[in-house]
């Protein structure tokens, strides 16, 4: 299945790409299969290992993924993501999606929580030695926010002060920007206007701190071998150009996120953009033991893996905690009559799709926030979107429509989505069950995905079946990232709703978590019932994991979920071949 989930202003296809490791196991290609020799100085900084664990010389992880063009993920994520364990933003996240500390030791807000102080942990050390101060976060923070810089996630940091109209050059100068230092270990951010959720800004791997002398010496070559400097448990060891890269621990961390590992390896599956693997690839390369975990994304493989004995044992799924929707432009008929939106969100078959065409890949859905996300209000909203053909029926005749008579003819739109994907199958789906319950034509039109994306913001699509998939573990990213009105060029949609603009803004200034999460309980709520989106499923991840790869920690909902960030890195460790 290829999917496409937009969260910004670029195409997020390419972080979708799949992580998948190898152990080092026998059928790696030559010299993947090294094994580090045992290293007093690596065990000095190492966490120790869990008895199960295989000796430290074979603490090697090996994963699959394409090359980046560098590693400077503040900058280019989209070119050089897949290896964010290489930083140590201030906050992090655990496997619970809970904030902890990462180079910050404590934060705290302003009782109107405009003014943000965050105290850095003392002796934290890049990999080079040098110490790791608040002025380094408050350059990385400027420099992303340059207008001249191109940075495609400049927008994620528009709540600071002065960030928005720097970047879109309305303020020359960033020392009007709210960033400033107190000292070596305190960084102060002031935001336009409270912003509860800043935190959680601050440990997306676009916040990742980047080292001023390295960069200013070296420029866009920084992050090469032998010059890149990293602060978090690991440092770039080799960059083997159209092969791989290596990473080992970093001699001088002493935070509270260190690792079991001694290596990790990235094999290159091609340049930015590539899905092929060398020596195999996908379920294939799992089943020959060339991997160690791989995502199943396709539903015709997992309804294999479901039936197969021995796979089926090595399969685990966790919240994706991403929406597929079908949105509409809102401010043009049909669509700006609510009823003809209710109608097509009543007229569609979730379960069926979700089930019988998706193989169970993923979950109905009938608002946007996923289950066990935060502000989720389970079943109470079902009511809005649940299919129900008789009311469909109603509400479109009551539109002036009687079973689809004088229905516009209209395009729904996929964004480069191949017809045997979940979006390709599930697109033929609804505009099957339109016509056969509704009456009305809906036509399908793929687009190229940078295409796709420029249009979207120009409100010039008609009708699609999209997605999106969460930055930060808070309700604002879900709902008024994608949801809260604004100008055309500065948001996907055109609908526009002033109860649910309320909603989100009384939710991003509040910082009582129970009265938060209840504004955006009721954004969510409206925005179903107003049918902003006509809501199709929730993402699942699916995985297959070898026995031995250890240390996936159980989440607060009993699932056990391998996100790819630091603290993922942290606690994987290979096991001993006889426990598997």
């Amino acid at each position: 299945m290829t999917r496409y989930i937009f969260k910004s202003n670029a195409p997020l296809s390419l972080l979708l790409f799949f992580l998948v490791f190898a152990c080092g196991q026998d059928g790696g290609p030559p010299g993947d299969s090294a094994r580090t020799a045992p290293d007093a100085a690596a065990d000095a900084v190492a966490k120790p290992l869990p008895p199960d664990a295989a000796p430290p010389e074979e603490q090697v992880y090996r994963y699959q993924n394409y090359e980046p063009s560098n590693l400077d993920i503040s900058m280019t994520v989209y070119e050089s993501g897949q290896s964010e364990f290489l930083f140590e933003r201030l906050t992090m996240l655990d496997h619970n999606n809970d904030l902890i500390p990462g180079a910050a030791e404590r934060w705290e807000s302003s009782p109107d929580g405009k003014t943000w102080t965050l105290y850095l942990r003392p002796g934290a050390k890049w990999s080079d030695g040098t110490p790791v101060t608040a002025h380094d976060f408050a350059y990385t923070y400027r420099r992303l926010l340059d207008p001249g810089s191109g940075n495609v996630y400049a927008f994620f940091y528009y709540d600071i002060k002065g960030a928005k109209a720097h970047n879109q050059r309305r303020l020359a100068s960033i020392d009007s920007v709210g960033i400033r230092t107190l000292d070596d270990r305190t960084l102060v951010i002031e935001t336009e206007k409270a912003c509860a959720y800043l935190p959680y800004i601050l440990q997306f791997p676009t916040s990742s701190p980047v080292p001023r002398w390295q960069v200013e010496k070296y420029g866009k070559q920084w992050t090469e071998q032998d010059k890149c400097v990293s602060n978090s448990a690991f440092q770039l060891e080799t960059w083997e150009q159209g092969r791989r890269m290596t990473f080992t621990l970093n001699p001088h961390y002493n935070g509270p996120n260190r690792a079991y590992l001694r290596r990790i390896v990235r094999r290159f599956t091609g340049p930015v953009g590539a899905t092929s693997t060398a020596g195999g690839s996908g379920i294939a390369a799992f089943e020959n033991d060339e991997i160690d975990l791989i995502q199943v994304t396709s539903p015709a493989e997992l309804d294999r893996i479901k039936k197969d004995p021995v796979l089926s044992k090595q399969l685990w799924a966790y919240d994706g905690f991403s929406t597929n929707y079908i949105f509409f432009r809102t401010g043009q008929p049909p669509f700006n009559d609510v009823r003809v939106r209710q109608a097509i969100a009543h007229a569609i078959d979730q379960e069926t799709i979700a089930n019988v065409v998706l193989k169970a890949l993923v979950i109905p859905a009938y608002t946007m926030l996923p289950p066990h996300f935060p502000g989720y209000a389970g079943d109470r909203y079902k009511e809005y979107q649940t299919f129900d053909l008789p009311n469909a029926r109603r509400l479109l005749a009551e539109a002036g429509y009687p079973d689809g008579k004088r229905f516009p003819r209209v395009e729904m739109w996929t964004p480069d989505a191949a017809a045997e994907s979940a979006i390709g199958q599930a697109a033929q789906v609804v505009q099957q069950q339109l016509r056969e319950g509704l009456g009305i034509q809906i036509d399908l039109r793929n687009v190229q995905g940078n295409t796709y994306i420029q249009r979207m913001y120009e409100w010039e699509i008609p009708m699609s079946l999209g997605g999106f998939g969460y930055d930060f573990p808070d309700p604002q990213s879900l709902l008024g990232v994608v949801w809260r009105s604004q100008p055309k060029g500065f948001t996907r949609h055109d609908w526009t709703n002033p109860q649910f603009d309320e909603m989100i803004d009384r939710g991003t200034g509040e910082l009582d978590p129970q009265k938060r999460m209840g504004f955006y309980t009721e954004a969510d709520r409206i925005l179903a019932a107003d049918v902003g989106g006509a809501f199709l499923w929730h993402g699942l991840a699916h995985e297959l994991r070898k026995p031995y790869v250890k240390g996936i920690k159980q989440d607060r909902w009993g699932n056990y979920p391998f996100r790819g960030n630091n603290m993922t890195y942290c606690d994987l460790y290979i096991g001993k071949k006889a426990q598997e």
